[in-house]
């Protein structure tokens, strides 16, 4: 039998064929076909119990580099005042946010993305090459909350996402388009802390 093309050949073809067809089955939607990156900010916030102002930590991270990726927020002291007469609560905040799945839409993305909140009197961060703890004094009295949420949230490009919790705890989600200079294509509503 006698092939049209020699066989090196033939399998420089097969191959050139298949790599175009994956770079046609790309996502019509992906921002790369034009250049741009998506970043994705987020922000767990409080209020901070010694000036009253908001307090928290703001981050972005490119998109393609969050697929099943966990953030664990720093930690940090909260308290509540039922009421003047009672004395105040305090607790630790420990937040973590992970995402474990995104795809490009029409005018944004869609992200799986998990969330927990864990307020109690002493919390521990133990990470590679990081610990550290915080605790609120035995006399003081205590505050404790959990939250713990995974949803499939729909991020149209520049709209925040808030999720409110007990306690004046937020957690905020923005996608946003970059171009290939680096600029912001999308104005994310989430204040630098």
């Amino acid at each position: 039998m006698k092939y049209p093309y020699p066989p090196k050949l033939s399998l420089l073809l097969l191959t050139a064929a298949m790599l175009s067809g994956c770079s046609m089955m790309r996502n019509p939607h992906d921002p790369a076909r034009n250049k741009e990156t998506v970043n994705v900010i987020n922000a767990m916030t409080w209020t901070n119990p010694m000036s009253g102002k908001r307090d928290g930590i703001r981050t972005g991270w490119p998109l393609a580099q969050l697929a099943n990726h966990e953030e664990i927020f720093p930690l940090a002291q909260i308290k509540h005042c039922d009421n003047a007469a009672m004395p105040c609560k305090w607790g630790v905040l420990s937040a973590a946010r992970s995402i474990t799945r995104y795809e490009y839409i029409a005018g944004g993305v869609t992200l799986d993305v998990g969330f927990s909140v864990d307020v109690h009197r002493r919390q521990q961060d133990r990470r590679r090459n990081f610990h550290t703890s915080m605790a609120i004094p035995g006399d003081v009295p205590a505050l404790s909350y959990q939250k713990k949420d995974k949803e499939g949230i729909v991020l149209p490009y520049g709209r925040v996402y808030r999720v409110e919790m007990e306690y004046g705890i937020r957690y905020e989600i923005c996608a946003q388009r970059v171009d290939a200079a680096g600029r912001a294509l999308d104005k994310c509503d989430i204040p630098y802390i």
